[in-house]
């Protein structure tokens, strides 16, 4: 019992020593590194180029910004900033144009890129108030990153502008041309309290190229004036789709679902189904049967009846001709005489007469006598 404290008090120490050698063993064998993996690109990334840009311009303390469509370009925003437009688009009429300025004169920049040109050749107002056409083909100037200095700033940035694009300047406003007069590629027009900044392309302040060189350098030096900046990422109008899941999320989800409850309920069947039934062929005296039950049903005397008087008489009348001639009450007395049928009977087989079932299945037999009459060396059925 005496010797359990100190017995303790070894094994206290034994275990503080294998931990600190074990310390030292993962000190000297292990090293901490920080390892930067790239993954594919987001939804958001892919949506908006200039996502990058909007997140380093926020850390400067920047209230940014990113939209696309053209509601800046029509109304533009309130108050003081810089407004970034990566592609002009489609000209914009002149009234538009004037605001924009007028916006500008108050103190706004405004940074743009013409971007693709008109096909009929025609320039975009705002690029005809400043007397600047867009260029290019095969310079004469060196590949690789242009060396810029921008106003009031002795330090100089590398930019990867695009060599084959370029300012041409027809305009009695003054300006600065960088990075010279030669094949310009950023100008600056000042305008009131604010500025106007054109870009040959920017490509550069994209996700993908605003880490390189000194391209985000160059966005920080353009809004560092400015607690606000707009990004107009794209100057395409939003589909409707996209602006009612931007404005009514609510009614399109509504809309679908109810879209697809609609087509779920015309799926499904309301009643039993019809068995399909093959056509079949038909006997002859069953198709006659038919037709024969329903002449019966609508009208036994049109339909059975006057068409075997007509055959009858005419057969009459074409072994005999001399009964063109006579009436019908000679017509019948003839018949008698040599018929052996009285007058009278002659007279309801052969002519119209309505009535009822029983006259007229005995006006049919008397139509079979007069034809047996006719022919009495033929059986004939009728």
């Amino acid at each position: 019992m005496r010797n359990k404290p100190l017995a303790i008090a070894a094994l206290t120490l034994l275990s503080a020593l294998l931990i600190g050698l074990s310390a030292v063993w993962f000190e000297k064998n292990f090293e901490r590194r920080i390892e930067e993996v790239r993954t594919a690109m987001g939804t958001e990334a892919r949506r908006n180029p200039l996502l990058a840009a909007e997140r380093f311009l926020s850390r400067l303390g920047m209230q940014v910004e990113s939209r696309s469509g053209r509601h800046y370009l029509t109304a533009p925003p309130d108050g003081p900033g810089m407004l970034f437009v990566r592609d002009l688009g489609p000209p914009l009429p002149q009234s538009r144009v004037t605001a924009l300025l007028e916006w500008v004169e108050r103190g706004g920049d405004l940074l743009v890129t013409p971007g693709a040109q008109p096909q009929d050749g025609s320039s975009h107002p705002l690029l005809m108030h400043y007397g600047v056409s867009v260029a290019g083909g095969v310079s004469d100037e060196e590949g690789g990153a242009a060396m810029l200095y921008l106003p009031d700033d002795e330090a100089s940035m590398q930019i990867g502008f695009d060599t084959t694009k370029w300012f041409e300047i027809d305009s009695e406003l003054a300006y600065r041309a960088l990075p010279g007069e030669a094949y310009p590629k950023l100008l600056i027009f000042p305008q009131g309290d604010g500025r106007v900044v054109f870009l040959s392309d920017n490509d550069f302040f994209g996700n993908q190229r605003i880490g390189q060189q000194d391209h985000a350098l160059l966005l920080a030096r353009l809004a560092a004036d400015h607690d606000r900046v707009w990004l107009l990422y794209s100057a395409r109008m939003p589909s409707l789709i996209a602006l009612l899941w931007r404005h009514a999320p609510y009614l399109l989800v509504s809309l679908t679902l109810l879209g697809l409850l609609l087509v779920w309920r015309l799926a499904r069947r309301t009643g039993p189904l019809i068995s399909s039934v093959a056509d079949q062929r038909r006997d002859l005296l069953e198709h006659l049967q038919a037709v024969a039950e329903f002449a019966w049903r609508h009208d036994p005397a049109k339909g059975l009846l006057e068409d075997a008087r007509r055959q009858v008489e005419h057969r009459w009348l074409t072994s005999h001709p001399r009964l063109h001639h006579l009436d019908r009450l000679a017509r019948c007395h003839w018949l008698a005489e040599r018929t052996g049928m009285t007058a009278d009977s002659i007279h309801q087989a052969l002519y119209p007469d309505q009535g009822d079932t029983g006259r007229l299945i005995k006006a049919t037999a008397n139509l079979q006598r007069l034809l047996s009459a006719l022919h009495p060396e033929r059986k004939v059925k009728y």
